[in-house]
């Protein structure tokens, strides 16, 4: 009896620059997970514009292709697979994922457990679709429009020396009002979101970059050393060497 779901390959691409696409048409799923840069693909005549934390499923049996040559450097996971479930065959085709780091660690599993069995490999990549479809297809209440471009600053900025009172005074906002609107549509005060993205941040470059812990905690917007080292383990659970190192196997194929 032929599986409901089946893991076939999986890998996280990466190129320096001066790259297209292939064409081709494959006899299986691929779902494309963005990490840096911009790619350019069509399935058949629709082109799609692919960036960092955007997903793209691509349905077997028809042509993709690379449209324009991506100059900057490009990285992506990637996973082909084959199922009978319909609610894995039906992810829009281009979608950007709310929650990126739960899906890049789950990804990051995924690519681990692939050299091991099959078993273990299909039921990472099951835990992966079934986050994948929660981003996807969940019914997220619309963002205020002001928080979300408050949001989308912090997420530019969150390199630098950010607080509430600097946010407040780039928007015009009384510091507790701004944090209050942002609560009522995140669900956490302003100070715990920057704070939040900031570990995020740090999840991401820890599973994707060879930068030094010390590196990422000033790249993520703390001068403190110690006290990144004290908020990661205090929302991890783990110090951020230890949750690089939990998942170390990653297949990589370069071009």
């Amino acid at each position: 009896m032929p599986k409901l779901l089946e893991h076939y390959l999986c890998g996280k691409f990466i190129s320096e620059g001066n790259w297209t696409h292939m064409k081709r048409s494959m006899p299986f799923q691929e779902i494309i997970l963005m990490l840096e840069g911009e790619m350019y693909i069509a399935e058949e005549d629709q082109k799609y514009i692919v960036r960092p934390n955007d997903m793209l499923f691509l349905q077997s049996g028809r042509t993709h292709y690379g449209y324009q040559t991506s100059d900057a450097p490009v990285s992506f996971y990637w996973v082909h697979y084959d199922t009978q479930q319909l609610e894995f065959l039906s992810y829009p085709t281009y979608s950007t994922i709310q929650v990126p780091s739960t899906a890049n660690q789950l990804f990051k599993q995924l690519l681990h457990v692939s050299s091991f069995s099959t078993e273990e490999s299909d039921a990472a990549l099951l835990l992966l679709l079934k986050e994948l479809e929660r981003n996807t297809k969940t019914d997220y209440r619309a963002h205020n429009a002001i928080v979300d471009h408050i949001c989308k600053w912090i997420d530019l900025h969150i390199h630098t020396d950010i607080t509430v009172a600097k946010v407040a005074e780039t928007f015009n906002f009384n510091k507790d009002y701004i944090s209050k609107m942002v609560k009522r549509e995140k669900g956490v005060g302003l100070k715990t979101y920057i704070l939040t993205q900031r570990i995020n941040r740090a999840k991401q470059m820890l599973l994707n970059t060879n930068a030094s812990v010390k590196e990422i905690a000033g790249a993520c917007g703390f001068s403190d050393y110690k006290l990144f080292l004290r908020m990661f383990k205090q929302y991890e659970g783990l110090t951020p060497s230890e949750y690089r190192n939990h998942l170390y196997h990653t297949q990589l194929n370069r071009k």
